[in-house]
């Protein structure tokens, strides 16, 4: 029953994709994954000794070159997706359930013949997740039934004869993780291989789009400045949460289309620290963070983006682990509405989450 609700879900939102949708190619896909879950520690093997197998059921539009945007991505394939399937040992870690949206770009494209990436990013569902409560609980892997869902794939699409048929095939990275808002969160990473079919659907017989449109934008810097809001638990297994407010500044420059490159300020202030931190250093003014970091934003369509930030701190009394802590990274999805934005990002340093931010902001453009 819960497969058939998760399934209703996904069509419900994949019929308002398609009715907002103005291109002319539809495409369905239908793919089945097998492959391993690996351990970021040792003592996480017995729980991902399994294979695991992963359903998928995706709707994606092969544009057709009429926008700006599509031409800057050489056609690119927006989609959606719904996936199921095994972690590991499904009586105690269960399976995971995940609705995200992707981004597919060709790399090389034929008549009869597609090679292109994909990444995608959405909110997954893990049936089964560590509580205290629970006598007997070994879940040491995942604390909350919710978690952020990343994804990317390389993928090989074969037309099959003079048809609409495709055999797709390819490999596939999927991570699971709650941000440490609940404890422990040492995450899923999946590595698994892909087969499926793909259908073609369009009222014309698809033609490979060779035509060049401009898509290129006037050069010019941009200044966004932003605030963001998180929250973190720090120890495993205790539930006090902690609340992290950080506010930003990004000095960028839109060198095209598709991209823009800065640098950046931010200044946090992390209530999490004060409980790792040694008892000497332990004020108020040990909760703050000052970092710089380099700024790239990628420009998916005209209000749709993902923001990378790769910083370091020059104030910062968190530094027990030395070089460990000294590089971080951001990553996440922003939506702009004319100058005014919105985006949630995941900090990570050492390929450890920290904490997912929800920001806004806004976007002051120098022309």
């Amino acid at each position: 029953m819960k497969l058939i609700k998760y399934i209703i879900i996904f069509l419900l939102l994949l019929s308002s994709f398609c009715g907002y949708s103005q291109q002319k190619y539809h495409q369905f896909e239908i793919k089945t994954n097998y492959g391993i879950t690996a351990p970021f520690h040792e003592y996480m093997n017995h729980l991902v000794r399994s294979n695991i197998f992963i359903g998928e059921i995706i709707y994606s539009i092969k544009t057709n070159g009429t926008k700006p945007w599509h031409n800057a991505w050489r056609c690119p394939e927006p989609a959606i997706g719904y996936l199921r399937g095994t972690i590991g040992d499904s009586k105690i870690l269960g399976f995971s359930n995940s609705l995200f949206i992707l981004w597919g770009v060709p790399i090389i494209e034929k008549e009869n013949f597609l090679f292109k990436y994909r990444i995608g990013t959405g909110l997954a569902y893990i049936t089964k997740c560590f509580s205290p409560e629970i006598p007997y609980n070994y879940n040491i892997m995942v604390g909350s039934k919710f978690n952020a869902h990343l994804h990317v794939s390389f993928l090989c699409d074969y037309k099959l004869f003079d048809t609409p048929l495709y055999l797709t095939t390819g490999f596939s990275f999927n991570h699971f993780s709650c941000g440490r808002i609940k404890r422990p969160n040492d995450g899923v990473n999946q590595f698994t291989y892909s087969l499926g079919l793909k259908y073609l659907y369009s009222k014309t017989p698809y033609k490979l789009n060779r035509e060049e449109y401009p898509s290129e934008v006037p050069r010019k810097f941009e200044i966004s400045p932003y605030y963001a809001a998180s929250l973190a638990q720090n120890k495993d297994f205790e539930g006090k949460t902690f609340f992290i407010n950080s506010f930003l500044i990004d000095f960028a420059y839109r060198v095209n289309y598709r991209r823009s490159w800065g640098i950046g300020h931010s200044f946090a202030h992390d209530q999490s620290l004060m409980d790792r931190l040694p008892t000497e250093l332990q004020t108020k003014s040990s909760l703050y963070r000052l970092g710089i970091h380099a700024y790239h934003e990628i420009y998916f369509i005209d209000y749709l983006s993902m923001v990378l930030q790769v910083g370091t701190y020059y104030y910062n009394k968190y530094d027990i682990y030395g070089l460990v802590d000294l590089i971080y990274i951001k990553m996440g999805i922003r939506y702009s509405y004319k100058n005014l934005f919105t985006n949630i990002i995941l900090k990570t340093h050492s390929f450890a989450a920290d904490y997912i931010e929800f920001g806004i902001g806004y976007r002051f453009v120098v022309n």
